[in-house]
């Protein structure tokens, strides 16, 4: 649990569950003139509920039960409603009461919707992020974040934008905005980031995930991946994507789902985990048969929910949460449509099945840290944010995965012998000597030179170098050299 120093403001949390043992209104029901039993009055029903902050709210093309606290609001069900009205009963001390609520609460408050579905609708809109600035809610504080900078702000002045949040959205901690700078997490993006540009760029995805607002003009998917399984198709776990997916989800709303041999044109109900507290989607360890292009009308336009035995409900653009995937294959990246639906984070295998984040930090990350550790994570985080807010997203084109890339669509051997034995910028080589030295799959002459010219050709693209080929006498010669 966490410690709130003696100067810490009071928790937002505890306030409200002081402020849910206190009752407004009056009495709601009546007692029979003949034999003395109480009656519930489903009207004067009705007016303590409002009077104690319920109402309806208008989401996913229905409606959801709702109690406002503070411009706070919970998420409740018709059993919450009746447990809240039986706790008032409960304090009368009177079991005749108690008796009859339970059996007439029951029938106006669970078995039928008339009392709840006529509640007033909730008067004031949810607080949404905005294209400059985002706001996140700590027990002790409300965090501002902006390209500028990070403050705070008590929840009264929060309060006066007149606006709500939902009670799941308070990140159960405080924050500290003098926290340390030396945290495990930020020690932790340094070593799966190979330079200042790669640092960056992983820093301005994890900020575009927690800035709550959805830009139509930049609309996509946050892939995690790592380096080996970009470079060869095949799974290279352990690296950490499960951590970086873990650190978002300490401070929103997520919803996971396996993504392994997900097919989204068959399976309806992928969604259907979703609510309208969720900020993030994140679909885990999507296989090498994944289509992502299913995902196109997700990530950029409106999305349909289905659940089991309800009907079909539809979230505009600006309401659907952001979606994240996570896997060990490469997704295609083969057009312009492709690109600008994803970016594409790669953590550079530092960590692997045999090093991994428990052995080079000697704890467990969030299960085992302290209340300093969370403060230090929570305001690294918000810096994190920041920096989306200020650069936008960053791209990064790693050397080390254009290098594997190479390889795998020519050879370890000859990209070695191209780098020791081929590298002069004014020699013409023979196309023939290089083929013979190579492992191509064909004995004839003329297809070796052809497939090493091809490789020839990308080799000069990766070193972004000029491909000069002449032929003399039948013999075929090339130069790489310096483009101009």
């Amino acid at each position: 649990m966490v410690k709130k120093s003696k100067h810490s403001p009071k928790s937002i949390l505890s306030e409200l569950q002081a402020k849910g043992k206190k009752y407004k209104g009056k009495e709601f029901w009546q007692i029979h003139p003949t034999n003395g039993k109480p009656i519930i009055d489903p009207a004067l029903l009705r007016e303590f509920l409002i009077a104690n902050g319920f109402a309806k709210l208008n989401f996913f093309s229905g409606f959801i039960y709702v109690k406002k606290t503070y411009n706070i609001v919970e998420h409740l069900t018709s059993q919450d409603v009746f447990n809240y009205c039986l706790g008032y009963v409960n304090v009368q001390n009177k079991k005749n009461l108690t008796s009859e609520f339970i059996v007439q609460g029951e029938r106006h408050i669970i078995s039928k919707i008339a009392l709840l579905g006529s509640l007033p609708e909730l008067e004031i809109q949810q607080y949404k992020d905005t294209i400059e600035t985002s706001h996140y809610f700590f027990e002790n504080t409300v965090v501002r974040v902006s390209s500028k900078g990070i403050k705070v702000l008590t929840y009264n002045k929060f309060q006066k934008l007149n606006k709500f949040i939902f009670k799941s959205q308070i990140i159960k901690r405080t924050f500290d905005k003098e926290a340390s700078n030396k945290s495990q997490i930020k020690k932790f993006f340094k070593l799966i980031t190979n330079s200042k540009e790669h640092y960056l760029n992983v820093l301005t995805a994890i900020g575009y995930l927690l800035h709550k607002y959805k830009n139509p003009s930049v609309a996509k998917a946050v892939v995690i991946s790592d380096l080996l399984s970009q470079a060869t198709n095949n799974p290279h776990g352990r690296s950490g994507k499960g951590l970086v997916v873990k650190a978002i989800s300490e401070l929103l709303n997520v919803v996971e789902y396996n993504g392994k041999n997900l097919d989204l044109r068959r399976d309806k109900f992928v969604y259907q985990s979703i609510e309208p507290d969720t900020d993030l989607f994140v679909i885990q360890d999507v296989s090498r048969g994944f289509d992502f292009e299913d995902l196109f009308s997700s990530i950029t336009d409106r999305m349909n929910i289905e659940k089991k035995h309800t009907k079909k409900v539809i979230i505009d653009f600006s309401n659907s949460p952001k979606i994240a995937i996570t896997t060990n294959y490469t997704i295609p990246n083969s057009s312009d449509s492709y690109k600008d639906r994803k970016q594409l984070i790669i953590l550079n295998n530092y960590f692997n099945a045999h090093n991994k984040p428990e052995h080079e930090f000697k704890n467990l990350f969030f299960s085992q840290w302290n209340v300093s550790e969370y403060q230090a994570f929570d305001t690294f985080m918000m810096k994190c944010l920041q920096l989306y807010l200020k650069h936008g997203l960053t791209h990064y084109d790693d050397p080390d995965l254009r290098r594997q890339n190479l390889i795998a669509n020519t050879s370890k051997e000859f990209v070695e012998l191209m780098e020791n034995e081929y590298n002069s910028k004014k020699e013409y080589y023979n196309v023939k000597d290089l083929a013979n030295k190579l492992d191509i799959s064909s004995q004839e002459q003329s297809v070796r030179s052809r497939v090493a010219s091809q490789w020839l050709q990308l080799y000069a693209d990766f070193k972004n170098l000029k491909y000069d080929s002449r032929t003399s006498g039948g013999i075929t010669k090339f130069r790489l050299s310096k483009e101009k």
